[in-house]
């Protein structure tokens, strides 16, 4: 056991101001942290408590931009009529999250900081080109999730910074998308592979827009550029779809685990790729 401070600051300054002062890492729902600190991989001195920072739990429209403060539970992605109606995807996500209690404390900013290869936000938000926005007593930057994930529970943040929110450009009119992944079982599971798709077709039935991002498949969750490139412009049929299914197989580096093997992870991806776009083409 070692000695423990915990601070609870009334506003964002005060959290950035306890950054710089105290040395101290901040705790949220605590989903992950509490078993973190247990295992041992989680030290700290000082926690800082910014669970009371109502500017932080947001969802709003800003101009063309949705933007979801970090500590917005997935409770409430769930329940928002603005996510409901623009990214049905992100709140089919949030409901697969851990079971009610889980989504009642664990906050969309802690699984994006958590990093985690497998988390299940991470893919749909790079799927919808999200960005996230870290504050200091410097001021914000603004930062794209995939340059933000820099490896296996690794992220660009600065000890001095918090997460204050993730944002992405509202979908255009049109587009569809969808999420789906791989588990040793239907609830309360980390996920074996998963793959999030964004899809926008135009008049004629051609790719105006796709975007495929794979989690659990790389050190971090991953874009899949060629297979969008690939899918640009075309009209989708079994032959493309299963082309880009396999391009997508080709970005990837998944590794052999607890949960699954890398030939495993790799087919779940062709799999789920495949699916995604054959569904949201109407092609099943």
């Amino acid at each position: 056991m070692y000695e423990l401070s915990l601070k609870t600051p009334q506003s964002i300054a005060e959290a950035c101001q306890m950054l710089v002062e105290s040395g101290g890492k901040l705790i949220a729902g605590g989903t992950d942290v509490i078993p973190q600190m247990r295992n041992g991989r989680f030290q700290a001195n000082t926690l800082i408590d910014i669970s009371r920072l109502t500017d932080l739990n947001t969802i709003e429209e800003k101009g063309k931009v949705i933007a979801i403060g970090a500590l917005t539970n997935y409770t409430t992605l769930r329940h928002s009529p603005l996510l409901q109606e623009t990214v049905p995807m992100l709140v089919e996500v949030a409901g697969l999250v851990g079971g009610v209690q889980t989504q009642n404390r664990g906050s969309i900013g802690g699984n994006i900081a958590n990093a985690s290869p497998a988390g299940d936000t991470l893919p749909p938000l790079l799927a919808l080109d999200a960005e996230v926005v870290l504050q200091s007593i410097n001021g914000k930057r603004v930062l794209p999730l995939a340059e933000f994930l820099q490896g296996p529970g690794q992220t660009a943040i600065a000890p001095n910074e918090l997460l204050r929110q993730v944002q992405f450009p509202r979908p255009a009119a049109g587009t569809k998308s969808t999420f789906m992944r791989l588990g040793n079982r239907r609830g309360m599971v980390i996920s074996v592979v998963s793959a999030a798709i964004v899809l926008l077709l135009d008049g004629e039935n051609r790719v105006e827009d796709v975007r495929i991002a794979l989690g659990a498949a790389a050190p971090t969750p991953i874009r899949c550029p060629a297979a969008e490139s690939l899918l640009h412009g075309q009209v989708l049929t079994e032959k493309l779809i299963e082309k880009a299914a396999e391009t997508a197989v080709a970005a990837s580096s998944p590794i052999d685990d607890v949960r699954g093997t890398a030939a495993y992870r790799r087919h779940g991806v062709k799999v789920l790729v495949r699916r995604g776009l054959q569904t949201l083409a109407g092609l099943r």
